[in-house]
Formats: C-alpha cells, structure tokens, sequence
C-alpha cells in the first residue's frame, strides 16, 4: 500500500510543473487546479507517515488536504466551465467543521471508522458534485468533450470509491458471502483511490491542453479585431457551404463599409477599428446564426447564407443596411461616426465554385456604389466567366479610384 501511496504521489508531483506551465497562458481555473494537484500531493504524503508521525499528521491533516484538494477541483471546474465561483465561506467552514470533528474522532474519543466514514463521505460529496457540474455543461464545449467526459467520469468513479469506504467501515462489510474480509476490501478500496486520483488529474491535463489547442485554433480562425471569421477560414467553410447544399441554392452577399477611408482620415486608425468592431457585432446579431460572417479584407466582409430563398436573402440584407444605418459611435471631438453599409448579392448554384459567386457579387456590389450607396444590389443573371471577372476587375479598380479620390469631408447620408 506504501508503494501504491508514493506511486501517486510521484504521479502527482511530476503533473503539478505541467499544470503549473499552463498558468501564464491564462487557461480559466488552472490554479485552482494546481493547488489542488499540490494538496493532493501533499495529503497522500502525510498518509504515508502512518505509524511514524501522530494521530493529527498522518489522518487529520492528510484528510483534511484531501478534502482542501477536493474542493479546489470543484472551484477549478466551476471557474473553468464560466460557473459561479466558489466562495471563501464554505471552503472555510468545510475544512474547519472537518479538522474538528476528526480531532473529536481521533483524541476524545477514539473511533478509526468513524474518521475514515466522516472524511471519505466529504470527499465523495464534493467529488459528486464535480460529477454533477461537468455533466450539466461539458456538452458546451464541443473542442473537448472527450476530455470532459473523462473528467466526469473519473469525479464519479472517485466520489463511487469514497462512498464504497463508507459502506465498509460503517457496517463492517463482510464481503461477497462472509469470504472477503474488511481488510482486503479497505486494501481493495485504498489501492483504486490511489489509481484514480492520478488519472483524474491526467484528464484535467488533457482538458486544458485540449482547451488550449481550441482556443488557438480559435484565434487562427477568427480576425481579432472584429471577430468575424479570418478569411481563409471563411472561405474554406463557404466551399463547404456551397457543397454541401446539394439540390438547393446558396447566397453570397459581398458587404463593404461606404466612405470608410473618410472615417480614418478623420477619426484616425482607432476611430476606424471601432467601426469595424461595431459594424461586425451589428451584422452577427443581423444573421443571429443564419449565416457566417468572414472579414475579406480592410473594410470588406463576406456572408454566406444556406437553407432560405432570394426573397429571405433580401429581407436580410435590407436589415443589415437598416442596422449598420442605425449605429452611432463617438468619434473625436465630440462628432459622432455614422455607418452606412454596401451590399452586392449573388445566388450560387447547388455546386458551383464559391470565386464565381463572388465575382458576381462584387459586379452587384459595385452597382449599388454606384447608385448612391446605403443599399444593395442583385447580381440578377449568370455571366460569362471571362465577362464576369473582367467586369468585377473594373469594378474593383473604380471603387479603389473613387476612394483615393474621395475628398476629407464630412459626408452625409444617402438615401
């Protein structure tokens, strides 16, 4: 059992610098989670001291550390999972309410069951409820379910083993037909908590660093400033898009903000990144997930949209210009930055090559430029490639043209 008790510890101590590393890339509820690998360190250490150290070292303490553990993992999944943390108070009054009733148990009056049942049944109460936290939002987080369930599974199986101990020493469990003794069932018991607690901490290592892998992908996927989908990500998910609507059509909607280079040139650089913040988070709530929103490029972004008609696709892209319309922001000197947004639309064939579609939109985009803006425009038929690309070329040379030479003034707003 000594052997079994240092093995864990070892296990424990050599993930505690690998839990640690992950501090300073901000993953939520990492520390708790390495003082709880820390105690748990500790707490099984202590154990091993049985018969060389007194009664308070090697049961009090040892139980109360495992518990202090316990508790730090609850208070790690919960901060980690976007739960209410965990108070000060009842960690507080746990771990006090514990160490008393064990030095009640251990030195007036002296009753070795009665401090196994009263700290195994702690243990298996908070690990329950580990087991119960991650069940309720571990689906959530789809980049690592897995591990999650792993986690789940082990909280569950560690808060089985500490009520199994309960039963044992509570009734003096005989075993299956009176053959097995208590002591091989509390042999039994030790040697799987010593197992699992180590496992357990190995899931909580595979849980982060899944997390993490996530999140970076998640930041390669996204532009930072907006928030909308890079736009390599964009269009490889609207190449998915375009073919996975086998039998139906796609729309593509190309947006580009009016007047944008105007909004720098008075506002500067930080005045134009908070449009294009606003102007992204305005969209989103548009499509409220009917669509993907990726950035193209500068002040042009892309969307497409699946499952819903041209008749929808207007009505969304009239939003969208009603919406971006509406937004005031604070520019310098007291002057409010006024948005008005360009939209070119084209419907994409069940199949067809995403580019095509985008040429075509950037044709209609520059049509409704050309009409005043504030508004959108329907590629309404299927040109030529060669037409198509040499008409979008023009189109993209003019608007590049209009806006170099478009005067520093404040402008108005286009009907």
């Amino acid at each position: 059992m000594s052997f079994l008790s240092a093995i864990a510890v070892i296990s424990l101590l050599v993930m505690l610098p690998v839990l640690l590393s992950l501090r300073t890339i901000g993953v939520p509820g990492v520390s708790s989670f390495c003082g709880a690998c820390a105690l748990a360190a500790a707490g099984t250490s202590l154990g091993l001291t049985s018969g060389l150290a007194p009664l308070w070292v090697h049961t009090v303490m040892a139980t109360v550390l495992n518990i202090a553990a316990a508790l730090l993992i609850l208070a790690g999944f919960r901060q980690f999972l976007g739960r209410a943390p965990v108070g000060p108070w009842p960690f507080a009054l746990t771990l006090s309410g514990t160490a008393l009733i064990l030095m009640f148990f251990s030195y007036g009056i002296d009753n070795a069951a009665a401090r196994v049942c009263l700290g195994a049944g702690f243990a298996g109460l908070i690990y329950t409820l580990v087991g119960l936290t991650i069940a309720r939002h571990w689906q959530r987080e789809r980049g690592i379910m897995l591990y999650l369930l792993l986690c789940c599974v082990a909280a569950f199986a560690v808060a089985g083993i500490h009520a199994m101990r309960v039963v044992v020493f509570s009734t003096g469990l005989p075993g299956f037909g009176g053959v097995t003794p208590p002591q091989v069932w509390t042999a039994t018991l030790m040697t799987a908590r010593h197992l699992i607690i180590p496992l357990f901490f190995l899931g909580v290592i595979l849980m982060l660093h899944g997390w993490m892998i996530a999140n970076l992908r998640h930041m390669v996927a996204h532009d930072d400033l907006t928030g909308a989908l890079s736009r390599r990500a964009f269009m490889t998910q609207a190449e998915r898009l375009f073919s996975a609507t086998a039998g139906n059509r796609s729309i593509f909607m190309l947006l580009d903000l009016d007047r944008f280079k105007q909004i720098n040139d008075q506002h500067g650089h930080a005045g134009g990144d908070v449009a294009l913040t606003h102007f992204s988070r305005t969209v989103r709530e548009t499509l409220a997930g009917r669509g993907i929103l990726g950035r193209l490029g500068g002040e042009e972004f892309g969307v497409v949209l699946t499952g819903i008609d041209r008749v929808e696709a207007i009505e969304i892209a009239k939003a969208i210009c009603d919406s971006v319309r509406a937004i005031r922001i604070g520019g310098i000197n007291g002057t409010d930055i006024s948005l008005t947004v360009s939209i070119g639309l084209a419907t994409g064939e069940s199949g067809g090559a995403v580019t095509d579609v985008m040429i075509r939109a950037d044709a209609a985009l520059y049509e409704a430029k050309a009409a005043g803006r504030d508004r959108f425009s329907v590629a309404e038929s299927l040109y030529s490639s060669a037409s198509t690309r040499a008409l979008a070329g023009a189109a993209a040379q003019m608007r590049a043209a209009a806006a170099t030479s478009a005067p520093s003034l404040p402008f108005s707003h286009s009907a």
